[in-house]
Formats: C-alpha cells, sequence, structure tokens
C-alpha cells in the first residue's frame, strides 16, 4: 500500500510538472503575442487558468502529506506531543471529511460540464470542470492517509514536519 501510493505522489509531481510547463508555455505565448502582435491567441488566457486549477487540483493532495499547505506549526511546536497528537489527527480527519463531502458536488459540476463547451478552447467543459474532481477526491485520500499516518506513527518519529 505504501509504494502504491509513492508511486501515485510521483504520478501526481509528474502530472502538476507537465501541467505547469503547459502554463509557462501558454503564459510565455500570450505576453509575445500582446506585445509583438495585433491580436494575441486567445486561447491562451483560457489555457492559463485551466491549467492553474489542474495544478491545485492535483497539487492539494500531495501538499497534505508533505506538509506544505498552510498549518499552525508555530502553535503545534509549543503544544505536549499528546495535545499535538490529537489535534493533528482532528485536523487531518476533518480534512479527509471535507474532501470526500465535497465528491458528490464535484461529481455533478463535472457531469454538468458535458453539456457545455469552453469557447475558445473548443473543449467540453467537463474535462476543465474535473480539476475539482480531482481536487475533491485527492483532498480526501490524502487527508485519510495523512490520519492512518499519524494515528499509527512509528515511535520517535516527528509528528509535525519541521518548519521551513
Amino acid at each position: 500500500m505504501v509504494d502504491a501510493l509513492k508511486k501515485l505522489e510521483q504520478l501526481i509531481k509528474w502530472a502538476i510538472f507537465l501541467v505547469f510547463a503547459f502554463m509557462i508555455a501558454a503564459v510565455v505565448i500570450q505576453v509575445f503575442g500582446r506585445t509583438f502582435m495585433t491580436q494575441p491567441p486567445i486561447w491562451t488566457e483560457e489555457a492559463s487558468r485551466v491549467t492553474l486549477l489542474y495544478i491545485v487540483g492535483l497539487g492539494v493532495g500531495a501538499s497534505v502529506l508533505t506538509g506544505d499547505l498552510v498549518d499552525v506549526d508555530l502553535a503545534l511546536v509549543l503544544m505536549p506531543r499528546s495535545v499535538r497528537r490529537i489535534c493533528e489527527l482532528t485536523s487531518a480527519a476533518l480534512v479527509s471529511l471535507f474532501g470526500f463531502f465535497m465528491v458528490p458536488g464535484a461529481w455533478e459540476f463535472t457531469v454538468s460540464g458535458a453539456m457545455q463547451t469552453s469557447p475558445t478552447l473548443e473543449t467540453p467543459m467537463q474535462y476543465i470542470f474535473g480539476s475539482m474532481l480531482f481536487f475533491a477526491v485527492l483532498l480526501g485520500t490524502f487527508g485519510l492517509v495523512k490520519f492512518l499516518d499519524v494515528l499509527f506513527v512509528i515511535p520517535g518519529k516527528e509528528l509535525t514536519p519541521p518548519t521551513h
């Protein structure tokens, strides 16, 4: 199970890298077009927004595990280990529940996009709205993994990652 999660995390990181590279290319084309062309390509603006949605949708799950989301490390570090563990368990459980509660709404939102088309990209909106489904599923899944990680913490392992 741990190997599968590591592979999923690596796959997500590569997907984020590719989507981010595409976003950079779209923005560079947009800047070049606005500077040197009379009419810049109209698809670049919408493409950059869509890629940003996918970066957030894919990145949120992995961020839960790595501790890169906004946290209250300063307060947690001052707490006794037992209180810190309870706070981290509660936080991870709430994050996971929040993610899983969003799945039905995100699914409906994604399905509703089948009846619409992006005006400039000419893509069914379900592919764009699908980023919210990724967001909800990955947030719930990795929140649950974080919860289990804290629940079954290895003795001596730091609960809260060191501050950056």
